[in-house]
């Protein structure tokens, strides 16, 4: 018996598909296992668009269509109506010590106090439009929506701006689109460049570009935290758009060929609004990235696919907003509130998993697959489910379906093994295969091997 790597993730050439590989709903963890994501339980639906979630003084809230809900119950997604979000674009939130700020992207403004007192405070002295806010020592900073210069609140006063607070470190003549914290140093990213700075304490203006620290990649969107740094969709000027990392100086690219071919597909428009996410599950740390017609997951370096199943249809996957709150992770996707758990569907839907695996077979021109198994994970199902096994000489074309059940509760020692009567196949150098179900089973792996003659 020959033992077969699993697949690191969705990787490999568009131009030459026996170098694919992928995982979808299912991540490798680098320890030789395969392990499916979790799932979702839906808690209620609210019959309205979400726009955004965050945490903020203790509680849980949702920007839903025109609505600013608090959620007051996170077992049953019970929530009350705190105030009216003007708009329909997606919110970018900060939060200080005695209000949130709440921006819709380029339209109106808002703070949140610890009384949940809702205030617009789009016409007040110096404020205009935004796409963007961060919070760092006490101050907000704030990114108008034309791309001209940032500006800064008074320390602990959210909707008070003076006159000279207004910055740019015109280091490089490029317009302006985002900001973050990283370490209590200020990040502004623009078209081409993101520009880190030091608050000094001067007067009238704190921030002071660092020299020699610019980094040169344009922001497009999906900014997501990470522990010491952020993820970001950019590129470098005159350059297609990747996924990067910001660094010391830098920003190198995370985004494989595979993932690079994907973002292709999309308008700098539609990448500004991809929905990013992150959960912390069993330990593992897992970014996401909601596109409006993909979605895809990044672990210990690697890609793989997230979707689910909507009328028998494979769609993006329901992450949309995701917050961590109370050790918990909480979801805000279209008009339904739901919760990460330990569950093999997404809002009741089932959810895709598979593993497509390449092998190749260096100079052996001909071999013969009489039997293939993967150590999955059995015993612990409610019921029978089946997973099914379809080969390929190309990884293009693939044969039939060949289906195996699973074992149910307690049938520790069922075995996942194909082997009908004249093998799997014979194949010249190369073969494939994909491994799935579209079923309410558990789909983890700790290896594959195949019974191959030559």
């Amino acid at each position: 018996m020959s033992r077969i790597p699993f697949p690191l993730g969705h990787e490999g050439s568009e131009s030459l598909p026996q170098t694919r590989q992928t995982l979808v709903n299912c991540f490798n963890n680098g320890k030789g296992t395969i392990l499916s994501r979790p799932g979702i339980t839906q808690l209620t639906t609210t019959s309205k668009v979400a726009r955004g979630q965050f945490e903020w003084n203790g509680n849980l809230y949702q920007v839903v269509s025109n609505d600013l809900i608090k959620i007051t119950n996170t077992d049953t997604g019970a929530n009350s109506l705190i105030g009216t979000i003007a708009g329909a674009a997606p919110i970018e939130t900060a939060v200080g010590f005695n209000h949130a700020v709440i921006v819709v992207r380029g339209g109106q403004l808002y703070t949140l106090s610890t009384t949940d007192v809702l205030t617009d405070i789009t016409a007040n002295s110096n404020f205009v439009s935004c796409v963007d806010v961060t919070h760092i020592k006490g101050r907000f900073v704030y990114i108008p929506t034309d791309g001209s210069v940032a500006f800064f609140s008074e320390v602990d006063a959210a909707g008070t701006v003076l006159a000279a607070s207004f910055f740019d470190s015109e280091e490089l003549p490029d317009k302006n689109n985002s900001c973050f914290n990283l370490n209590n140093t200020l990040y502004i990213g623009g078209t081409d460049s993101i520009a880190p700075f030091r608050d000094t304490g001067a007067s009238p203006v704190p921030y002071l570009a660092i020299p020699g620290a610019l980094i040169r990649n344009g922001y497009i969107g999906a900014l997501l935290e990470q522990e010491l740094t952020f993820y970001f969709i950019g590129r470098k000027k005159d350059h297609g758009a990747g996924i990067f990392q910001v660094g010391a100086g830098q920003a190198p690219k995370i985004s494989n060929e595979r993932i690079d071919l994907l973002l292709t597909t999309y308008t700098d428009a539609e990448l500004a609004d991809i929905i990013p996410g992150r959960i912390i599950w069993r330990g593992y740390d897992i970014s996401t990235f909601e596109f409006p017609r993909d979605s895809i997951g990044f672990f210990n370096g690697q890609w793989f696919i997230l979707e689910r199943v909507d009328n028998g249809i494979s769609r993006p996957w329901g992450g949309g907003y995701i917050t961590e709150f109370e050790g918990e992770y909480f979801t805000a996707f279209n008009d339904k509130i739901g919760k990460f758990d330990t569950v093999n569907l997404d809002y009741a839907d089932p959810v895709t998993k598979i593993i497509g695996v390449a092998a190749q077979q260096g100079d052996v021109e001909r071999v013969t697959i009489q039997s293939l198994e993967i150590g999955f994970s059995q015993g612990f199902n409610p019921s029978v489910g089946t997973v099914g096994l379809r080969m390929t000489r190309n990884n293009v074309q693939f044969g039939p379906v060949q289906y195996l059940d699973l074992g149910n509760i307690g049938e520790y020692a069922t075995r996942l093994r194909w082997n009908p009567p004249g093998g799997l196949g014979n194949f010249e150098g190369f073969f494939g295969f994909e491994i799935f179900t579209t079923e309410d089973v558990i789909f983890s792996g700790n290896f594959i091997t195949a019974n191959i003659r030559q």
